[in-house]
């Protein structure tokens, strides 16, 4: 009886400690996206055919984090970020290619492409301990990853004419483009890792300058560099 006693007493400690050491927090957070797409390369360039991602760039982005410190060295964190759109339009000129007779008139047209990615991530945090007011992170996770994106497509067809002169039947081919604009959805699940320094400028509140890195079955690799304002209870 005793035994139980003392078994119920520490686990009601336990918990109340474990209660006492737990901190919850929300963030608010700004940063740069460094995209890195994958892409297919096509030989030639004007043939007509059309590219379906924009050209690697760096957007803006923010979000929102809510998470709890369990104790000095351990964090969770739900967090819902959101890149800005990236988009390129350029102009692309269809040439004759084999087959064609040299009658034929390059033909230019608009090739659209956008994207867009969003995150809802769960990570693990471990913290060493603080030097100072400086309190360093380092998280690693799964992000499920949203992407929205538009490109053009193009279908080139040729067509020929005669006609007589006193050389001859002469031929006469012209091009022809015509384009669609698609739009597509994915989802997928990365690999999220991430480091972070909170400036500690009081006991509630921080400024946390941090980079976040986000790999696999995206179509891209994108790296965050940011700053976000914690305020934690």
């Amino acid at each position: 009886m005793r035994r139980a006693v003392f078994v119920c007493f520490a686990f009601l400690a336990g918990t109340e400690l474990a209660r006492a050491q737990t901190r919850v927090y929300v963030s608010g957070d700004l940063f740069a996206e460094v995209t890195k797409f994958s892409r297919l390369t096509v030989s030639p360039s004007d043939s007509g055919a059309s590219v379906t991602t924009p050209p690697d760039s760096v957007r803006g982005g923010g979000g929102v984090r809510l998470g709890a410190f369990f104790s000095p060295e351990w964090s969770l964190e739900l967090g819902v970020d959101t890149g800005g759109t990236i988009s390129n339009v350029r102009t692309v000129t269809v040439r004759n290619l084999g087959g064609l007779t040299p009658t034929a008139a390059p033909q230019n047209y608009d090739s659209r492409t956008s994207s867009r990615f969003s995150t809802t991530s769960v990570l693990l945090g471990f913290h060493p301990p603080p030097r100072g007011r400086v309190h360093a992170g380092l998280r690693g996770g799964l992000s499920f990853v949203h992407r929205t994106a538009t490109y053009t497509l193009a279908t080139v067809s040729t067509s020929t004419s005669f006609s007589t002169s006193p050389l001859g039947v002469v031929p006469a081919t012209t091009l022809s483009v015509a384009t669609l604009e698609y739009s597509s959805t994915g989802n997928g699940i990365t690999a999220t890792l991430g480091a972070e320094a909170a400036i500690e400028a009081s006991d509630h509140f921080a400024v946390v300058p941090e980079v976040r890195a986000h790999a696999g079955g995206l179509g891209a690799i994108l790296i965050r560099p940011g700053v976000s304002a914690r305020w934690r209870w």
